[in-house]
């Protein structure tokens, strides 16, 4: 569930270099080709030689100028088998049924979010069996992820977002992992309420991998509605709050089931500290689980807020933070916060209280 966002700004700072030094060796070839026919009293020694020059100097320019693909681009260089439509999708063989269901999931709350923010973003997604994953990825098999700019974590920028989301074909990974190891931790009362809502505690699983995906998406459109990442809490905070949303719209009512594993979450789990100053620095492979409980607890308090105010409290956020990026830290965030939704301050402070004791 981490930030998506850190990959694309406007200008990259190696392309602009690359720039000026191609400037700057257009400018050389110039001025030396006099000098050369001088230095050489032979037109064909010359010929020669300058053939030889020009070879290297574009061979070294073009490849000082060549820019990574967008993860997009990547994923259809891999000439998998393709479902078209709103997103996309390409997919390993092998996966079709679980990338359509996929591909409707996540295109229904596409389209709530941009009804409800007015904008769109271009977005392609890729459902990969672990092989596939390895070859495009460098991130765990299984953990859901956005990314706008390269599939690989890199430096290069790129002039605007082109997201793509990846998402693991088969039911597995960490995410899934994660939950398993809770079997022996919930509570009878947790355990009830997840028989309550249909819920097997294997599809637990599932359900977390689905909405860690819902997540991802609430992140691409977050940015695309002008709403910066700033820090952890903030980051998780609007894409947890956008993929309760969704949930919440549905017919079927989804939102209780996937509450309901969350709240197992916030039960089950111990995390190494329940701070959100501290959870600014935390990173999600020092303890996964720990990251799991943040974003449990966090949408647990989405909930609340949506369900008396929805989109507008976004519209409200997106005015009280006009902020660049890396302005604000999370003590800031959290004060601004409780002026547009009195309460949020004093339940940061207390999360510890829902901290379960071992």
């Amino acid at each position: 569930m981490n930030n998506c966002f850190k990959d694309s700004q406007v200008v990259s700072k190696t392309e602009l270099q690359s720039s000026i030094i191609l400037c700057t060796l257009i400018i050389l070839h110039i001025q030396t080709n006099a000098m050369l026919v001088n230095i050489f009293s032979s037109r064909k020694l010359f010929l020669k030689y300058y053939i030889i020059g020009l070879f290297f100097f574009f061979t070294f320019s073009i490849s000082g100028l060549a820019q990574e693909k967008y993860c997009a681009d990547e994923i259809k260089d891999m000439n998998l088998p393709f479902l078209p439509g709103k997103i996309n999708t390409w997919y390993s063989a092998g996966v079709e049924k679980r990338a359509t269901e996929l591909k409707g999931f996540l295109e229904r709350a596409s389209k709530l979010f941009e009804d409800s923010l007015k904008v769109k973003i271009d977005l392609t997604m890729a459902v990969l069996a672990p092989k596939e994953w390895e070859a495009l990825m460098d991130k765990p098999y299984g953990l859901p992820t956005m990314r706008p700019g390269t599939c690989k974590r890199s430096n290069e920028k790129f002039p605007k977002p082109l997201y793509a989301a990846i998402l693991p074909g088969a039911v597995d990974g960490p995410v899934y992992d994660g939950w398993m190891q809770l079997k022996d931790s919930l509570s009878p009362a947790t355990i009830q309420k997840l028989k309550k809502e249909g819920i097997a505690f294997e599809q637990g699983g599932k359900i977390l991998i689905d909405f860690v995906g819902l997540h991802e998406l609430g992140h691409a459109y977050a940015h695309a509605f002008g709403i910066n990442s700033y820090v952890n809490f903030f980051a998780e905070f609007i894409a947890d709050y956008l993929a309760y949303s969704f949930l919440r719209s549905t017919k079927e009512r989804l939102h209780k089931k996937f509450i309901a594993v969350l709240s197992a979450n916030v039960d089950g789990i111990t995390p190494v500290h329940a701070d959100f100053t501290q959870y600014e620095k935390f990173r999600s492979s020092e303890h996964p689980s720990t990251e799991c409980w943040y974003n449990s607890i966090i949408t647990l308090k989405a909930k609340e807020i949506y369900n008396q105010r929805g989109f507008e409290f976004l519209t409200a956020v997106k005015k009280a933070f006009p902020e660049a990026e890396g302005k604000l830290n999370t003590e800031t965030i959290i004060a601004r916060l409780d002026t547009i939704h009195f309460g949020i301050l004093k339940w940061s402070e207390g999360i510890t209280n829902n901290v379960r004791q071992q």
